[in-house]
């Protein structure tokens, strides 16, 4: 079993994901965490790029207009699929923009199961425009992001929870972490991710993180079922 986080979308996280993604087949992974957790978003062009890489066709994301009109459709593309291996993706209510692009794209098509808690709900597209003299910027929403299934990913001021918006975890697949548990997932995380020496006079302290915990079990069962 393959896993992945990404911190962020930037210019060169497909190129990255994708070479990653080729070791692990070349390795015989048959199943893929991809880790999207506190991941605040980034450019729109990464997000559906790695979408791509996982689904042969169909609509990855829309843009609508105000008047709900469309202005952009993404498709997908046979030619940029990487394989066809169980999925799940894990979402916390940090994760926000592109990364719920991602989510929502592959939890439409029914290539992967979400697992964790529900996301942020940021799906607006902003255009920055410079005032005069240098005197700062002006943002305007212009437009918003929807999924495949037509369904709303911004959470507007007014939303409520029954409301679409956002990515929820597949039915069965919530697991919510938060408070004092969330505090130590992350410090866990983060030592996980700092080299560290293999001996520093410190015993381990274990921590169980149960949203991974959760996906290890839905591609276990998965792949065993094969």
């Amino acid at each position: 079993i393959g896993y992945v986080r990404i911190n962020g979308f930037a210019e060169k996280t497909p190129g990255e994901m994708q070479r990653a993604i080729r070791w692990l087949i070349e390795h015989d992974m048959q199943g893929l965490i991809l880790d999207l957790r506190d991941n605040p978003g980034g450019l729109l062009t990464a997000a559906t790029d790695v979408c791509d890489m996982f689904i042969d066709s169909g609509t990855i994301v829309t843009t609508r207009r105000r008047d709900k009109k469309i202005s952009q459709k993404i498709e997908a593309t046979a030619k940029q699929t990487v394989g066809h291996f169980p999925i799940v993706v894990l979402v916390n209510h940090l994760s926000a923009s592109a990364s719920e692009i991602v989510a929502a794209c592959l939890q439409d098509h029914g290539r992967a199961v979400v697992v964790g808690k529900r996301t942020w709900g940021k799906g607006t597209v902003q255009e920055v425009i410079e005032m005069p003299d240098g005197q700062g910027v002006l943002k305007l929403t212009t437009a918003s992001y929807w999924r495949p299934s037509e369904k709303n990913i911004h959470r507007t001021k007014t939303a409520k929870e029954e409301d679409d918006w956002g990515v929820t975890p597949d039915e069965g697949y919530a697991v919510v972490v938060e408070g004092d548990e969330l505090m130590r997932l992350r410090k866990w995380r983060l030592k996980r991710d700092v080299f560290q020496p293999t001996d520093n006079g410190e015993p381990a302290q274990p921590f169980v993180d149960r949203q991974l915990a959760k996906a290890l079990e839905y591609l276990d069962k998965e792949i065993g079922d094969r």
